[in-house]
């Protein structure tokens, strides 16, 4: 899995809903952007049980409750910031990808 190399600007806080997920700007692998408050996290953009994205069509990720990551596609929840599979077929965690704010910038830490 080809991963963004320090430094590289994957978003905007600005751009993500608080508490919500959008899709990150990198295209070798799908990743994907949540926010709560000033805590950002990122995460490969693939269910580790069906293998389809966690993202919406329009790059939009569902966050229910404010708490966890939806996979529209099963129905496997995942603890936002953690990635940890609370329900669901899915069982295992989702890939993080370490990240850094510079300001407003997220980059791949």
């Amino acid at each position: 899995m080809d991963l963004p190399p320090s430094g590289t600007v994957l978003g905007r806080l600005s751009d993500l809903p608080d508490p919500g997920g959008r899709e990150a700007g990198w295209e070798a692998t799908p990743l994907f952007l949540v926010r709560k408050g000033s805590d950002v996290r990122c995460f490969v953009n693939i269910c580790p049980h069906a293998g389809r994205a966690l993202s919406l069509p329009d790059g939009r990720v569902f966050v229910h409750k404010g708490e966890y990551i939806l996979c529209p596609v099963h129905g496997a929840t995942f603890e936002l910031l953690s990635g940890t599979c609370t329900g669901g077929p899915a069982g295992d965690p989702l890939t993080a990808v370490p990240v850094r704010l510079v300001g407003d910038v997220i980059c791949a830490a």
